[in-house]
């Protein structure tokens, strides 16, 4: 399996052609020329890393309500695993989740689509980390929206196929803080345990020198590493946009581990993904230029399916 790095400031089409062959066999690859300002995403990275040095107390002052989608969630929370029907015990990790920082107007389909644009929530501790965060959430909609236009080419597609499709989409940031840790895990207890993602479309910005993301080979039955590059974002699909493609294109299986499990003492690590999902009202339904022998897939609605897994997940 290979995972490869591409850069993307060059012509679209051949970008798309590229990444259509590497999504049919791995959902995952790597990017440069992204166009994304140093300064900002350092900036969201480094004020995130100052909100998790905090005193738990602290960090609680914004704990997500019960059912709530945004907020700080502790560690062990939430199991990725479950959301595959496992019965994982809770990550090792913590994290910060935020929403849109100026949601869609209503009104929304229903509770579940206007609790995907609740609003966010801030410590007072550090307030530098709202407008470090919205800065960067600004980048990731608008590279989310660069890459949707070229896998619509890579699809044979009009390059703006999916602009009205995810106009509202219910994104999210979330910077995950994966902390030393000096006991054994319990068994089966990994960083995040092996899972798809749900949506369309997820955009991570992986710690230099700290590995721990690997990607599941399904032919040889092993995992493989995804090492950090300078100046790359992880791109990778979810199950939506392989549903999308009628499994022209693959929503990989993978994991965090710690590599240091079983030391004396793991390395702190961090991540920052970005999830970009098709609007919540969305018909999923086959491409009309991935139909081959047929649709595999009946229409479901995209809000529903993402607000489905994410409740198995979190507990």
């Amino acid at each position: 399996m290979d995972v490869p790095v591409i850069d993307i400031d060059r012509d679209p089409a051949a970008v798309g052609r590229e990444i259509d062959e590497t999504l049919r066999s791995v959902g995952f690859f790597q990017i440069v020329g992204h166009g994304v300002p140093t300064e900002i995403a350092d900036g969201c990275w480094d004020t995130a890393r100052a909100f998790f040095d905090l005193p738990l107390e602290a960090k609680r002052e914004i704990e997500r309500a019960p059912g709530g989608l945004y907020g700080y969630f502790p560690m062990a929370v939430e199991s990725l695993a479950n959301s595959l029907d496992g019965m994982g015990p809770g990550d090792l990790k913590e994290s910060i989740n935020v929403g849109w920082p100026t949601p869609p107007p209503g009104p929304y389909a229903d509770e579940t689509e206007a609790a995907l644009f609740a609003p966010n929530i801030w410590p007072s501790a550090l307030p530098e980390l709202r407008p470090a965060t919205e800065a960067h959430f600004g980048e990731m909609q608008r590279l989310s929206h660069r890459l949707l236009s070229i896998f619509a080419l890579g699809l044979g597609l009009d390059a703006g196929y999916f602009a009205d499709k995810t106009s509202r989409s219910p994104a999210a940031l979330r910077v995950i803080d994966y902390p030393e840790q000096a006991a054994p895990p319990e068994d089966g207890q990994l960083r995040a345990g092996a899972h798809t993602d749900y949506g369309t479309l997820t955009i991570l910005r992986q710690q230099l020198g700290r590995a721990g993301l690997q990607v599941h080979d399904a032919a040889t039955d092993s995992w493989i590493d995804i090492p950090p590059v300078e100046g790359a974002y992880v791109i990778n699909i979810g199950d939506l946009m392989a549903r999308w493609t009628n499994d022209r294109w693959t929503s990989t299986l993978h994991r965090v581990i710690d590599p240091d499990a079983g030391s004396a003492v793991s390395a702190r690590r961090q991540s920052m993904p970005f999830f970009f999902n098709a609007d919540y009202s969305q018909v999923i339904e086959c491409l009309p230029t991935c139909v081959g022998d047929g649709a595999r897939y009946e229409p479901v609605l995209a809000g529903p399916h993402l607000a489905g897994k994410t409740r198995k997940a979190v507990a």
